[in-house]
């Protein structure tokens, strides 16, 4: 005899469930996915229920009742989904044909770990990535059937409490199993495996055969109780779905957790009996379609990820189209024998059509099967050279840095000893009597040197002595005239002077008798002309001190060598200081500024080798895997490490950001050049307030509207022709 009684708590678990998976779609509740194990565990439960209210249990009717309830809806949303997405542009599905044919066959959790996919990413590639999950259900109900008579049969002629033992035994097996797996597998492999997540089936079915054998412990007069109890457990599930993300270390104990509490649940409100309010009925209308709400939800966000409106507003739109189609799939389906509905007819009628062109679609996609593995050995490929680009980018990071700190280092090495380094240098100098008086401090101060002076020498001298040196290879380091106190010459004599000295640096010591002379503005006039030529102003730093001079006010007392010597070795000093912070300010240039940074997936990986050939010091970071966070911490560690440039490319197109996540890169690369380079409509639209100085958008978009062959089957990414447009393009701007 069947079971009327109809118990109301059973929709508010179905409901909750329904819920947080929704939220967990919309990227709202990072915990919701752990309600597909509530599902499971109604599943096994009302499973086992319905065979059991049955007088007498057939398999044919089993299977067409599910046909009727599960397959067929399926079968229009598969099709009718298809049919939609086709028609939008833009929207390239790749795995459309192989995907749809494991949907229907009852094998997509095991397709979807074949092809790789992430149920936990973000990244909407399909809009069946959903339906693993109904593809485990219905291989439990292909053996559920078999289970049920063989566990009835054992029930009937040898005891009611041997059902109840194998099936808590196998839920108690099938959940250690899964514990086990997810310590020491891959994580996807056991959330998608069939044999990992059959524990929350049989916990569920474990708890049918009690609820079928035994009579609940507990009475109704403990209602109270019940809803306490109630309410602590729908508790517990909201804080693990609040806080339990799928990279939780509590990820699998979690999913255990919610099975057993979903039994408990069950267990509590079929006790509870009560009449049913408006609030009650409007649950019982919400499970009556849940299903269809489960089924529909996905594709819809899947299509509004192309949609760029305010995200409040989306999410209202996505809850309120689910809603609707859900009802009228599910209303469409559900015939009274007696009442005919003509609305439910006509409805039926454009769900059967618009699905009838969904499967002209399908059948459409068989022509792409080459391409497909064609594309598979291509992004096989792709993924193989960023392997290999980014181990060169390591290597070549490492070598870069190690040969700018050994630069910097032997520079530092020079400053820290620079008085040594001047002290020693060969100075050649080359001047009159002043010169003369202080020869013996000038080789105190410089050892290495050598020096001719000379009374009443005259400037023209320097000619001949410079070009003799020269000849014998003397001229040394640096070169130091003082001459003039006794006469000028031409310009073209002085010219003849600093031609003598070749690339030499010349520090020029200026007179004190200039009155006489005239000769310091035109050794002024030489320091401009000639970027060698560096000018000693000992006239003027002289200027009141009549100590350093006899009565002439020219030639040098004791005090006066010495702050000539002095004099000189500052200025020699303080241009080698010069030169060597430039020289470790221009080798901090080339390692940093000049640098030019890529950050991609692997759209770009095949227009590398030609930007590398053109555009030197470019490094390339590559990863499918790209998610914001990790983008971000990787500039930040470059920043950081001063291994960013002052150009930075940015193309993310196979993962999904947001104009928020954009505008928080650039902000941080707020002193660099940004290039953000654009293949896709969608990107392009999303970007299109984005209005930063530092930022130039290579809109490459434009290029591919005009030229379909730039891309490959997936309409994501290039073909040879358009990786060879693009580096073309960057090539141009980055130089």
């Amino acid at each position: 005899m069947k079971d009327k009684k109809y118990c109301t708590g059973i929709d508010y678990i179905r409901v909750i469930a329904c819920i947080a998976i929704f939220l967990y779609h919309l990227g709202l509740l990072k915990g919701g996915y752990l309600a597909v194990c509530m599902f499971f565990v109604l599943s096994g439960y009302l499973a086992w229920k319905s065979a059991f209210s049955e007088k007498y249990f057939s398999v044919k009717s089993y299977f067409g009742k599910k046909l009727k309830k599960v397959y067929i809806p399926l079968l229009l949303f598969v099709f009718v989904t298809i049919a939609v997405v086709s028609l939008i542009p833009n929207v390239h599905w790749v795995n459309l044909r192989p995907e749809t044919i494991s949907i229907l066959f009852g094998y997509n959790n095991f397709w979807q770990l074949h092809a790789n996919l992430d149920y936990f990413t973000k990244q909407l590639n399909s809009p069946f990535i959903h339906l693993w999950y109904i593809s485990i259900l219905f291989q439990f109900y292909l053996i559920f059937p078999f289970i049920y008579i063989g566990l009835r049969k054992i029930g009937k002629k040898i005891k009611k409490s041997i059902p109840l033992f194998i099936s808590l035994a196998l839920a108690i097996i099938f959940g250690v199993y899964f514990y086990v797996a997810s310590k020491n597998q891959d994580m996807m492999s056991v959330y998608y495996g069939t044999f990992s997540r059959l524990f929350s089936l049989f916990f569920g079915l474990a708890l049918g055969v009690i609820h079928s054998y035994y009579k609940p412990l507990l009475k109704d007069k403990k209602a109270l109780l019940y809803k306490i109890i109630f309410g602590i457990c729908i508790l517990i599930l909201l804080v693990l779905f609040i806080f339990i993300d799928s990279n939780s270390p509590y990820f699998a104990i979690s999913m255990i957790v919610v099975s057993l509490i979903t039994c408990l649940l069950i267990n509590v409100v079929i006790l509870i009996n009560k009449k049913l309010n408006v609030f009650d009925k409007i649950v019982k209308s919400l499970a009556n379609i849940s299903y269809e709400i489960y089924l529909i939800q996905y594709p819809v966000i899947y299509l509004f990820q192309y949609v760029y409106i305010n995200n409040i507003l989306k999410v209202i739109i996505i809850v309120i189209i689910t809603l609707v189609l859900s009802y009228l799939l599910n209303f469409s389906l559900k015939f009274d024998k007696e009442r005919k509905n003509i609305f439910k007819v006509i409805l039926l009628v454009i769900f059967i059509i618009i699905s009838m062109f969904g499967f002209y679609k399908f059948e459409k996609a068989r022509e792409y099967i080459k391409q497909m593995q064609q594309l598979e050995e291509l992004l096989n490929k792709n993924e193989k050279t960023m392997e290999e680009k980014q181990k060169e980018y390591e290597q070549k990071v490492k070598d870069q840095h190690e040969e700018y700190v050994m630069n910097i280092g032997e520079i530092d090495e020079i400053l820290n000893n620079l008085d040594s380094t001047v002290s020693n240098l060969s100075v050649v100098g080359i001047g009159d009597s002043v010169m003369l008086g202080a020869v013996n401090n000038l080789y105190d101060q410089f050892p290495n040197g050598y020096f001719d002076a000379k009374v009443s020498r005259a400037m023209k001298t320097a000619i001949d002595i410079l070009n003799d040196l020269n000849n014998k290879n003397m001229l040394g380091d640096v070169i130091v005239l003082n001459l003039g106190a006794n006469g000028d010459c031409s310009s073209s004599c002085k010219d003849e002077i600093i031609k003598s000295a070749g690339d030499r640096d010349i520090f020029w010591v200026n007179v004190t008798n200039d009155e006489n002379v005239h000769v310091n503005q035109k050794l002024q006039d030489l320091s401009i002309k000639y970027e060698n030529v560096h000018v000693i102003d000992w006239n003027k730093i002289s200027e009141g001190h009549d100590e350093y001079f006899y009565a002439d006010g020219i030639h040098l007392t004791i005090p006066g060598r010495k702050a000539y010597t002095k004099v000189i070795y500052d200025a020699i000093y303080q241009l080698y200081l010069e030169k060597y912070n430039n020289k470790k300010e221009e080798i901090t240039n080339n390692y940093v500024n000049n640098k030019i940074n890529f950050y991609s997936d692997d759209i770009l990986v095949n227009a590398l080798d030609e930007i590398e050939d053109s555009v030197p010091n470019v490094q390339f970071v590559l990863d499918n895997d790209f998610d914001f966070d990790k983008i971000y911490n990787l500039l930040s560690e470059a920043i950081k490490n001063n291994n960013l440039g002052n150009k930075v490319v940015l193309s993310f197109e196979t993962i999904n950001l947001s104009l928020k996540d954009y505008q928080k890169l650039i902000e941080l690369c707020q002193d660099r050049q940004v290039y953000i380079v654009v293949t896709k409509e969608s990107t392009m639209n999303k970007l299109g307030d984005l209005n930063n100085e530092n930022v130039e958008i290579i809109n490459f978009y434009e290029q591919i509207k005009d030229n379909k062959n730039y891309l490959i089957l997936d309409g994501l990414h290039l073909s040879d022709k358009g990786s060879s447009a693009l580096s073309k393009i960057l090539i141009e701007v980055l130089k």
